[in-house]
C-alpha cells in the first residue's frame, strides 16, 4: 500500500486547512471531504486483491456464497456510517454524526439478520437431536 501518498495527503491536507480555519472555515470542510476520497480512491485501489482472498478462502471453506455478500455489505455499511459520521463532527455538527452512527448500526443489524437466523436455525437443530 501506498501509504507515504495516503500520509502526504494527510498532512498537507491539515495544514492547509490550518491555514483557511481562521478566515474561511467552510473551505476547511471542503478540503478534509476532497483529501478523504482522494484516500479513499488510494484504498480501493488496493482492496481487490483482498476481496479476492477472501472469496477465495469461502469457496474452498464451501461456504455459502450469500455469507460473503453479507460480510462486504456490512463492511461497506461500518465504512460509511464512520466516514459520514466524521465529516458530520468536523463540521462541528455531532447531533448529525451520532444520527449517521445509528443508522450505521441499524443497517448492520438488518444486513445481519440472515446470520441470526442461521445461527438460531443450526441451535434449534442441536437442540431437537
Amino acid at each position: 500500500m501506498d501509504i507515504v501518498k495516503i500520509a502526504s495527503i494527510c498532512i498537507v491536507s491539515a495544514v492547509i486547512c490550518k491555514l483557511f480555519d481562521k478566515n474561511a472555515r467552510e473551505y476547511s470542510l471542503y478540503i478534509k471531504i476532497a483529501a478523504a476520497v482522494m484516500i479513499l480512491a488510494f484504498v480501493f485501489i488496493y482492496i481487490s486483491p483482498l476481496i479476492e482472498s477472501i472469496r477465495t478462502i469461502f469457496e474452498r471453506s464451501d461456504a455459502d456464497g450469500d455469507y460473503l455478500k453479507i460480510l462486504f455489505k456490512a463492511t461497506g455499511i461500518c465504512y460509511i456510517s464512520q466516514f459520514a459520521s466524521d465529516i458530520c463532527k468536523d463540521s462541528g455538527e455531532n447531533l448529525l454524526a451520532s444520527q449517521a452512527e445509528l443508522a450505521g448500526r441499524v443497517g448492520l443489524m438488518v444486513t445481519a439478520i440472515p446470520l441470526f437466523e442461521q445461527v438460531v436455525e443450526i441451535i434449534i437443530s442441536f437442540s431437537q437431536t
